[in-house]
């Protein structure tokens, strides 16, 4: 018995929110890859939805580091 309670509570340690949301969206992102890459290729973002409500916008990393270096060249 006391293993078992050992075993519980070192998962309940690993276990937190975001943990979680990590792992939700590792598993949405995944299950919805050819949908996110056909959007990204043809728009550029895409905007996922969590469980928890919340949205989150994808964008290509070439965009992001133009922005960057727009930022960059203006200071």
């Amino acid at each position: 018995m006391v293993v078992d309670l050992k075993k519980l509570s070192d998962s309940l340690r690993q276990s937190s929110p975001e943990n979680d949301l990590r792992n939700d969206l590792r598993r949405i992102i995944r299950a919805r890859k050819s949908d996110i890459e056909h959007a990204l290729s043809t728009t550029g973002t895409y905007v996922l939805r969590v469980p928890d409500g919340r949205r989150i916008r994808l964008s290509r990393a070439v965009k992001a580091i133009e922005t960057a270096e727009a930022i960059g060249a203006s200071l």
